[in-house]
């Protein structure tokens, strides 16, 4: 690929990261490790995925990965707001033929968090996520790199605790040595959270960037850009601007702008080690310092692709060649020698060996073709001298082993069906038919006892251990009837229990509309279900008691709490309007309005969870 060609490819790169990115309304989510990796990256303002050529490329682009020269370990630290921190710790081993590996843990965490009831303070609890990164990048033809990062992503609060899985894409571009693009698909396959019963899919984003690198202006400095674009799946489009200046490599000032802030950093350099500090100016909340630390280690990659074409340059050809005669003769002797015991499958194997040494020897070739045809000639006479007998014996055991084999590996219907296919051919073959009755008769005994544990099971409404053993019964007999009806019977089981759970959970809530659905799904499965009927009464009685604005405007008391509660909402502050509306329903149960405003405020609050 020529250098004009590598240019269109970098433009593309950025290009598709702009036109994709779209002007969406900024509200929404994103990943909680959007922060980034690396206080070097942060002080020049993020989005350093087209520059990445330190140990922070684990997250920004692990394309890059398979480009960095030297295995580096990166650890950074953050303090942000309301007592949180933010931890990340990288190490990356770039190698000459295999390409780039990397690892990287982030965790964001927060201890002491309260936890309210009614007002009051019941308790505190902590909260954390964390993502494992493990990325690999590989160079490309043409002066292109991929990478992918395998991610598992933890989320707990107190003693509640989920995990999940996801995966991130890379690509990187060099147009030159000074110019490079790329462009990340971060969470394209999104790791999936559930936790307290709540789901969270981490949204998608796409980061793309152009990053500009050892560029001399004046004697002893070096400078680094980027230009840097991000697209969240739920949010609008980012932009992301940094510049580093690097002093005779001791000593590096650095200025950014992250979204829509500025940041500024800093790096001192001390042989194989480097010190980062980045400060980032925040709207709105207290400002952040990031503190960062780089070590080096290792012989660089460069080095060691000089050392093994040195290495391999200082083998004289007549050391190669005294190699290739010495083996030569070394195996042409242990072939001689077979060859005169008559032992011609050794000797045609030795001569082969000898061949690969010497392809131009004629007397091995001779001896070779010679030995060839004295085992072809030998083989055909083996198979003259089998007896049908023989091949029908041989057949039979085949059979035999087969059905053995999936005996013994618990495939009782594969099983039968080799033994059935070897009657056909064998009849009268006593050895077919005692296996036969034998796996009959233990699969019928194990089919009852696992039938008679499941039964219990499900008597004591152990339904996921009555679903585990029925389902070993259908391993064992796929077409029992009974044992479907079974099954069929506990997830009926499961969902009662399922729907009246949901039910009165949603009752609690106030959400009586949706409770009286799964109550009444309850009473199709069930329909003497005596709590499904219950709390159906229940729900008729409040919905009976329905009142509408103008009955709370006629109490000054409520309505002024009504108000209050939409201003919050209108501010975006839900938490704080459902807390009022729900004192609101304390005095009128059945109002509509408060019980639609709050089910709007509970669906608004949900991508935050």
């Amino acid at each position: 690929m020529n250098v004009r060609l590598r240019y269109y490819a970098v433009a593309a790169l950025v290009l598709l990261a702009v036109t994709g990115s779209g002007y969406a309304a900024d509200a929404g989510r994103e990943s909680a490790f959007s922060l980034g990796s690396g206080a070097r990256a942060l002080g020049m303002g993020g989005g350093f995925v087209g520059l990445a050529d330190d140990g922070s490329s684990v997250y920004w682009n692990q394309a890059a990965l398979a480009l960095l020269d030297e295995q580096e370990i990166d650890m950074m630290h953050v303090t942000l707001f309301a007592g949180s921190v933010y931890d990340v710790a990288s190490i990356v081993y770039p190698h000459s033929r295999w390409g780039g590996f990397g690892v990287s843990y982030m965790r964001l965490g927060t201890s002491d968090i309260p936890v309210m009831e009614e007002n009051f303070e019941i308790g505190r609890v902590s909260y954390s996520t964390g993502q494992l990164l493990i990325g690999y990048g590989r160079r490309l033809e043409g002066g292109f790199s991929f990478g992918t990062a395998l991610k598992l992503v933890n989320q707990s609060l107190g003693d509640n605790s989920t995990y999940g899985i996801g995966i991130d894409l890379s690509f990187m571009a060099k147009a030159s040595d000074h110019i490079s693009a790329g462009l990340l698909f971060q969470d394209i396959i999104a790791p999936r959270l559930r936790l307290a019963g709540n789901l969270e899919v981490v949204p998608t984003s796409i980061l793309a960037g152009v990053g500009v690198r050892h560029i001399r202006l004046g004697r002893n400095f070096l400078h680094n850009a980027i230009v840097g674009a991000e697209k969240p799946e739920y949010r609008s489009f980012k932009f992301h601007l940094g510049l580093e200046s690097v002093y005779r490599g001791y000593f590096a000032l650095r200025a950014g702008f992250d979204r829509e802030n500025m940041t500024f950093g800093l790096g001192i350099f001390y042989q194989r080690l480097r010190f980062d500090y980045a400060y980032r100016i925040a709207d709105g909340i207290s400002d952040s310092h990031r503190i960062g630390l780089s070590i080096k280690f290792g012989t660089p990659v460069s080095k060691k692709i000089r050392q093994e074409a040195e290495l391999e340059n200082a083998r004289g050809s007549y050391l190669i060649l005294d190699d290739r005669r010495r083996q030569f003769q070394n195996y042409k002797l242990i072939a001689d020698e077979f060859y005169g015991r008559n032992l011609p499958d050794s000797a045609y194997m030795y001569y082969q060996r000898a061949l690969a040494y010497n392809e131009d020897d004629a007397d091995v070739k001779n001896r070779i073709s010679e030995l060839a045809g004295l085992m072809e000639a030998r083989v055909e006479r083996e198979l003259v001298r089998l007896t049908q007998e023989e091949k029908r014996r041989s057949l039979a055991d085949g059979f035999y082993r087969q059905a053995l084999d999936f005996y013994d590996k618990g495939s009782y219907d594969a099983a039968l069906k080799a033994i059935e296919e070897a009657l056909a051919e064998f009849p009268d073959d006593r050895q077919f038919i005692t296996l036969q009755k034998r796996i009959l008769d233990y699969r019928t005994a194990e089919v009852n006892r696992l039938m008679i544990e499941g039964d219990a099971a499900a008597k004591e409404r152990r339904y996921t251990d009555a679903l585990i053993i029925y389902d070993r019964i259908l391993v064992l007999a796929p077409e029992n009837v009974t044992v479907m009806q079974a099954i069929a019977e506990v997830k009926n089981e499961i969902a009662i229990a399922q729907g009246i759970s949901e039910g009165t959970h949603l009752f609690t809530l106030g959400n009586l509309s949706t409770a009286k659905r799964r109550f009444e799904e309850v009473l199709s499965l069930d329909p003497g279900n005596r709590v499904a009927n219950e709390y159906l009464g229940r729900i008729s009685a409040v919905m009976k008691e329905v009142t509408d604005l103008e009955d709370l405007q006629k109490d000054e008391r409520v309505w002024q709490i009504y108000l209050n509660a939409l201003e919050y909402f209108r501010n975006g502050e839900y938490e704080k309007s459902i807390e009022l509306w729900e004192e609101v329903l304390q005095y009128y149960p059945g109002n509509v309005n408060t019980i639609s405003n709050i089910e709007q405020a509970r669906l608004r609050l949900k991508p935050k969870e």
